[in-house]
C-alpha cells in the first residue's frame, strides 16, 4: 500500500552507536529539523532490548507523538527501529552510513538534502508486511519485519522440525534451521538459502530450510492468511529468533505458531516505486556489463528501493 507523506511537525532520530559517525549525523539531522521549525529529538538505540522505547536525552517520550522516525546506521539499525516504530504506527526513514544497505533510503551524503524534502511534505509511505511468532499456547507474540528463524544456536547438530500449514502436516525437516520470511525478508537470509524474491508489497510468506539433510529443500510460498506451525521434535540448543535480535530458547516438543502480523512497518520513500526492480538488477548483477538493451530504469539516486539484507549494525 502506498500513500503520500505530509508536512512534518515532529521528527525523531535514532542511531546505532557501533556505526562510526552515526551519532554526529543523528544530532545534525535533529538540529536541522529544529532549524526548520520541526520539533525533533535524537537518541541511541538500546542494546539491552529489541523494540524497547527510546530513551531521549531530555527525558521526553517523543516517539508516540512523532510523525517520522529517522534511523541512522545499517540494515540492522533499520530492523531495530522498525520494531520500535511499528507498534506506534510511526513511519521509518533510513540513512545508511558508508556501506551497502538495502532498507535505507538515503546515504550519509544525501541525508540533509533528503530531510529538507521530507520536512516539506515530499515522499510516499510504503507499507510492509510483518510476521509474528508465538512459542507455546500462552507465550507472548514476537514480531519481525524480515523473518522468524527456528534452529540451532550453534553449528554441529541439526534440529528436527515438523511443518504444518492450516493444520496439515506438510514437511519434516532435519536441518540447521527453518526460516519463515516476509516479502521484505525474501531478499535477505531467505535469498541466500535459494528462496524466491517477492515484491516488497506482497503479503505472502516464504518457508525455507537451512542446510537440510535428506529433507525437502525447496522453498514454499504461502498466502499471508496461512497458519504455520513448527513442531520441534529434536531441539538441543534450539532457539527462536525474530529479525536476529529477539531470541527465545526452544525445547523439544515445543510448538511455534507463525502467521502474518497485525502490525505493519511503514517506510517513507523518496524514490520511484519502480526502483525496487532497478535495485535488484544492479545489486544482484543481473545485467551484463555489455548489455545492449535500453536501460530506462528510474534514477537510483536517493531511492533505496527497499529490499532487505540480513541484520547488521
Amino acid at each position: 500500500m502506498v500513500a503520500q507523506a505530509g508536512l512534518m511537525r515532529r521528527v525523531a532520530v535514532c542511531y546505532h552507536r557501533a556505526v562510526p559517525g552515526a551519532r554526529a549525523l543523528a544530532e545534525r539531522l535533529a538540529e536541522l529539523a529544529g532549524e526548520a521549525g520541526v520539533l525533533a529529538a535524537y537518541a541511541e538505540l538500546p542494546d539491552d532490548g529489541w523494540g524497547l522505547p527510546l530513551a531521549w536525552p531530555d527525558g521526553r517520550a517523543e516517539l508516540d507523538a512523532a510523525e517520522l522516525l529517522i534511523a541512522v546506521g545499517g540494515d540492522g539499525t533499520m530492523l531495530h527501529a522498525s520494531a520500535i516504530a511499528a507498534p506506534a504506527g510511526v513511519p521509518v526513514f533510513g540513512v545508511r552510513m558508508g556501506r551497502l544497505g538495502f532498507l535505507a533510503e538515503s546515504t550519509e551524503a544525501e541525508a540533509e538534502r533528503d530531510l529538507r524534502r521530507i520536512i516539506g511534505g515530499g515522499g510516499r509511505l510504503e507499507a510492509r508486511t510483518m510476521v509474528q511468532a508465538r512459542l507455546g499456547a500462552s507465550g507472548a507474540f514476537v514480531h519481525a519485519l524480515n523473518d522468524i528463524v527456528v534452529g540451532r544456536q550453534h553449528l554441529g547438530r541439526t534440529v528436527s522440525v515438523g511443518l504444518r500449514v492450516d493444520g496439515v502436516l506438510l514437511a519434516e525437516y532435519r536441518a540447521d534451521a527453518v526460516v519463515v520470511a516476509t516479502a521484505t525478508g525474501s531478499t535477505g537470509y531467505a535469498l541466500a538459502l535459494g528462496g524466491p524474491i517477492l515484491h516488497p508489497a506482497a503479503g505472502e510468506l516464504v518457508v525455507v530450510a537451512v542446510a537440510p539433510h535428506l529433507s525437502y529443500r525447496n522453498a514454499l510460498v504461502l498466502p499471508g492468511s496461512a497458519a504455520i506451525e513448527l513442531e520441534i521434535a529434536r531441539a538441543e540448543g534450539c532457539v527462536l529468533l525474530a529479525d536476529g535480535g529477539q531470541e527465545q530458547a526452544v525445547e523439544a516438543g515445543a510448538l511455534v505458531r507463525v502467521s502474518r502480523s497485525p502490525q505493519t512497518t511503514r517506510f517513507l520513500r523518496l524514490g520511484d516505486e519502480r526502483q525496487f526492480y532497478a535495485n535488484l538488477a544492479r545489486r544482484l548483477g543481473w545485467l551484463r556489463i555489455d548489455h545492449a538493451l535500453d536501460d530506462r530504469a528510474p534514477d537510483a539516486e536517493g531511492a533505496g528501493g527497499g529490499e532487505a539484507g540480513p541484520a547488521g549494525a
